[in-house]
């Protein structure tokens, strides 16, 4: 199975797509902070795009911790988020596209749309490590294979963070 954590409004055809409310088109409802509904050794793939900086670092933390025993071995994760020092030197030399504001803080756009701190490449890797992933990396923006859901390639501001389960890790 491959989920698409946090979808939003952007489904996903062949993925199971989830968020934590359903004003959007989703497949699952989940309250990505508490227990998960995914058996153990179920997920090959987790997508989470612009995620985790719209949760506290401890929930984050936590819910990819949560995340290992679902996954089979050798599986994979993308976080991608805003990456706000890259965002601030585009908006000093007058190229970002967007505000820091919404960097910030969050685009606001409907409830659960704020972040709760400033997502960089590094602090993701440091979550994900921190929680047991192995392999963990940062990918070069372009080079992000297109099997991967990203909703919005053009925004040079953002980063992309890889990961997966250790191949000889039990399923706890």
């Amino acid at each position: 199975m491959k989920l698409n954590l946090g979808c939003a409004d952007w489904y996903t055809p062949g993925w199971v797509n989830v968020d934590h409310e359903a004003p959007f088109h989703v497949d699952e409802v989940v309250d990505l902070r508490g227990e998960l509904p995914w058996a153990h050794g179920s997920v090959t793939h987790v997508f989470a795009g612009h995620l985790l900086e719209h949760m506290p670092v401890a929930e984050g933390e936590a819910l990819l911790r949560r995340l290992l025993p679902c996954m089979v071995p050798g599986g994979e994760i993308v976080v991608v988020g805003p990456d706000v020092v890259r965002a601030q030197a585009m908006a000093e030399a007058g190229t970002l596209d967007v505000t820091m504001e919404s960097l910030h803080h969050g685009a606001h756009r409907w409830p659960g749309d704020e972040h709760h701190w400033d997502a960089t490449p590094g602090e993701t890797e440091r979550m994900l490590r921190d929680a047991g992933w192995a392999g963990v990396y940062e990918i070069p923006w372009t080079d992000v294979p297109e099997f991967w859901p990203i909703a919005d390639r053009r925004p040079v501001w953002q980063f992309a963070v890889y990961a997966r389960r250790a191949v000889d890790a039990a399923l706890t």
